[in-house]
C-alpha cells in the first residue's frame, strides 16, 4: 500500500479520534462551567501550566525519535520504554518536592494538594508513551481511536459526577488522573509491543541525540503556546486564569483539532517520503493550501461570534472570556498558516533550524506578554496575537529560503482561503449588528449558517478547483503522493 493511501486511512481515523474526544470535552466543559467557578477552573489551570511544562522535557524526545527513527523498530522502542518509565518516575517524585513552591509561584498556596495528586500522572501517562509513539510510527491511528475516546470519556464522567457531588476543583484532578490511566491501559491493549530485559545501548546516544533537538523544539513550543498561560496565572491570580483559559479551549477544540490530526499524521508520512527520497516542496504546498481552506474560516468564524459563542455554551458568568477568545481565535488563525513548515524541517531531519525558530518567536512572546498584562486578560490576548503575526512572517520566510519554494507560492496556496474568510467576517458581523439582542443560540445558528454559504460562495469565486478537495483523507492522499 502507498505512503498516501496509508496516511489518508490513518488522517481518517486520527480525526474521528481527536474530533470524537473533543466533543466529548467540548459537552463536559460545557456542563462544568455551570457546576464549577472561574476561580476553581483556575486552580487546575495553574496546576496543568506547570505539567505542560514538564512534559515538554519528559521523555527527553525519545517518543519523536521513535517514530523519526528508520531501522531497528524494537530496539529503539526499547529505548523510549527505558527513558520514559525513568522519565514519569522522576517528575512525579520532583513535583511531590516542590508542588508548594509551584502553587505559591501562582499566587495558589492553597492549590499545593491538587499539584501533589497530579503527580501520579507523569508515570500513568509515560507508561503508555512508547505504545502511542509506535501507533503513530507505523500510521495506525485506528487503534489510537479508542484510547482517545476513552480519554476524554472517563475525564467527562468523573469531573461531571464529582462536581455534581461538590467536590469542587478535585473533580477535574481525579477527572484527568482516572481518564489518563485508563488511555495507558488501553494503548497496551491494543498496540502488541512488550518490553524486555535489554537494553541497546548503542542506540542510546544517537536516539537521545535526536531527541535533544526535538526536546529544544518542545521547550520553546511550550514557552511560545503556554506562556500566556503561566503570565495570566503569575499575574492576574487563578479567577483570570480559569477565564483565560476557557476561552482558549473553544479554538483548541475546534480550529486545532484539524491542525493537530493532520500535523501528527503529516510528519510520519512526510519522514517516510524523505526517506525514500521524495520531493517535499508541492506535498507541503498541498497541505498549505486545502487545510488552510478548513482551518481559516474556522478561526475567522469563532473571532466574530465569540460572545453568543461564549454565552450559549458556558453561560453568563463567563462572558469576560468572550474578548480573549476574540484574540485567541486570531492567534489559532495564523498558526494554521505556518504548521506545517515545522512538519517539514522536522522530516527533514532539521530539528535545529525548528529550535531556532521557536526560539525567536519565545524572544517575541515573552515581552508582548508582560506588557500586555496591564490590560488584564485581554491586554494578554493581544500581545499574542502581534507577537505570533510577527513570528509566523519569519517563519514562513525562512520555509520559503530553506525548503526552495517561493514566498509568492506559498501565499498563493493560502491566499483564497483568507480573502473568502474576510468576506465570511463581514456579512456574519452584519448578522450579528441586525440580530442585537436575540438569543445567543440564535446569533450562533444563523451565523455559522450564513457564514458558511458565504464563505464556499467566495471561495468558489477565487479557486472552483479548491473545492473538489475537502476530506481531510483527500487532503492528506494528496499531500504524501
Amino acid at each position: 500500500m502507498s505512503i498516501g493511501r496509508t496516511a489518508a486511512r490513518a488522517a481518517v481515523w486520527a480525526f474521528a479520534g481527536t474530533a470524537g474526544s473533543k466533543i466529548v470535552t467540548l459537552v463536559s466543559l460545557a456542563l462544568l462551567a455551570r457546576l464549577l467557578s472561574p476561580a476553581e477552573f483556575g486552580l487546575l489551570a495553574f496546576a496543568l501550566v506547570y505539567i505542560t511544562y514538564a512534559d515538554t522535557i519528559g521523555d527527553l524526545g525519545s517518543g519523536m525519535a521513535l517514530i523519526y527513527w528508520p531501522e531497528r523498530r524494537e530496539d529503539a522502542a526499547q529505548v523510549t520504554f527505558l527513558v520514559s518509565v525513568a522519565s514519569g518516575i522522576f517528575w512525579c517524585l520532583l513535583t511531590l518536592l516542590i508542588a508548594s513552591p509551584i502553587a505559591d509561584f501562582f499566587n495558589a498556596p492553597h492549590g499545593a494538594p491538587l499539584v501533589r495528586a497530579l503527580a501520579i500522572g507523569f508515570i500513568l501517562r509515560y507508561l503508555g508513551n512508547t505504545h502511542d509513539a509506535l501507533a503513530q510510527k507505523d500510521l495506525r491511528f485506528r487503534a489510537r481511536l479508542g484510547p482517545d475516546l476513552a480519554l476524554a470519556l472517563v475525564n467527562a464522567v468523573v469531573s461531571v459526577t464529582l462536581a455534581w457531588l461538590g467536590y469542587g476543583a478535585w473533580s477535574l484532578v481525579w477527572g484527568r488522573l482516572a481518564s489518563v490511566g485508563c488511555r495507558t491501559a488501553l494503548l497496551w491493549v491494543v498496540v502488541p509491543w512488550r518490553p524486555s530485559l535489554t537494553v541497546p545501548w548503542d542506540l542510546v546516544k544517537p536516539m537521545l541525540g535526536y531527541g535533544r533537538g526535538i526536546l529544544v523544539v518542545n521547550i520553546l513550543g511550550a514557552i511560545t503556546a503556554n506562556s500566556d498561560l503561566a503570565v495570566v496565572g503569575r499575574v492576574l491570580g487563578p479567577t483570570a486564569l480559569g477565564l483565560y483559559q476557557m476561552a482558549g479551549r473553544v479554538p483548541e477544540m475546534s480550529v486545532m483539532v484539524l491542525l493537530w490530526v493532520l500535523s501528527s499524521v503529516l510528519f510520519p508520512a512526510f519522514s517516510q517520503l524523505h526517506a525514500a527520497g521524495e520531493d517535499l516542496r508541492e506535498p507541503y504546498l498541498m497541505a498549505t493550501r486545502y487545510i488552510s481552506a478548513l482551518t481559516i474560516p474556522a478561526a475567522v468564524g469563532l473571532a466574530v461570534l465569540a460572545r453568543p459563542i461564549v454565552l450559549f455554551v458556558f453561560g453568563d458568568a463567563w462572558a469576560a472570556a468572550a474578548p480573549v477568545l476574540t484574540a485567541l481565535s486570531a492567534v489559532a488563525a495564523m498558526r494554521c498558516l505556518t504548521a506545517h513548515a515545522g512538519d517539514i524541517l522536522k522530516a527533514t531531519g532539521r530539528a535545529k533550524m525548528v529550535a531556532q525558530l521557536s526560539f525567536v518567536k519565545a524572544v517575541l512572546i515573552l515581552p508582548a506578554l508582560i506588557v500586555g498584562t496591564r490590560w488584564g486578560g485581554v491586554g494578554v490576548a493581544m500581545g499574542l496575537v502581534i507577537a505570533t503575526a510577527i513570528a509566523s512572517a519569519i517563519t514562513l520566510v525562512t520555509a520559503s529560503r530553506v525548503i526552495g519554494v517561493p514566498l509568492a507560492k506559498i501565499a498563493r496556496s493560502f491566499w483564497p482561503s483568507v480573502a473568502s474568510s474576510m468576506a465570511m467576517l463581514a456579512a456574519v458581523a452584519a448578522w450579528l449588528r441586525w440580530m442585537d439582542g436575540s438569543a445567543p443560540v440564535v446569533q450562533v445558528a444563523g451565523g455559522v449558517t450564513l457564514g458558511g454559504i458565504v464563505y464556499v460562495a467566495a471561495l468558489a469565486l477565487l479557486d472552483r478547483k479548491m473545492l473538489r478537495i475537502v476530506k481531510p483523507a483527500d487532503i492528506v492522499r494528496g499531500a504524501a503522493q
